[in-house]
């Protein structure tokens, strides 16, 4: 099964927990992240973090669907998740990573592994992939920074 990833860092004139407030509302993401159609949260934490989602979201070939369970680090420090299950996926795992640089200033990476079975040139899957993850980072600045 192909498998393909991709990171990127950007800075965000926004403080650390904006940020991370912000990416933690998952049923906002269609807001700043273009190729989320729909998000809906399924299950919280008892502290009112996200546990699990489902996406409706545009890929290359098609709609996909598929659902996400989130892991929040004890020092507020990003969030992670792994594919619980999906339609064109068989694998996705993701973390925002979060450090502020200055009181009103965060680094933000992203990294981003999805692995999934369809019959696409690597050349192709690598572009989407870094597509994909320098839209989400760019969407995320651009709300932020409004």
């Amino acid at each position: 099964m192909p498998t393909d990833e991709a990171s990127q860092t950007v800075e965000i004139d926004a403080p650390a927990d904006v940020v991370l407030a912000t990416i933690r509302d998952v049923e906002r993401q269609p807001t700043w992240l273009s190729e989320i159609l729909r998000a809906e949260l399924l299950e919280e934490y008892e502290d009112g973090t996200p546990a699990t989602a489902h996406f409706v979201a545009a890929a290359p070939v098609g709609t996909d669907e598929y659902v996400l369970e989130y892991e929040h680090p004890d020092d507020d420090s990003g969030m992670s998740w792994s594919l619980v299950k999906g339609r064109l996926q068989t694998g996705q795992d993701g973390r925002y990573t979060l450090r502020p640089v200055g009181p009103a200033r965060t680094e933000v990476t992203f990294s981003l592994r999805i692995s999934h079975h369809l019959p696409l040139p690597g050349f192709v899957r690598q572009r989407v992939i870094k597509g994909l993850v320098a839209s989400t980072v760019n969407g995320l600045k651009s709300h932020l920074e409004r």
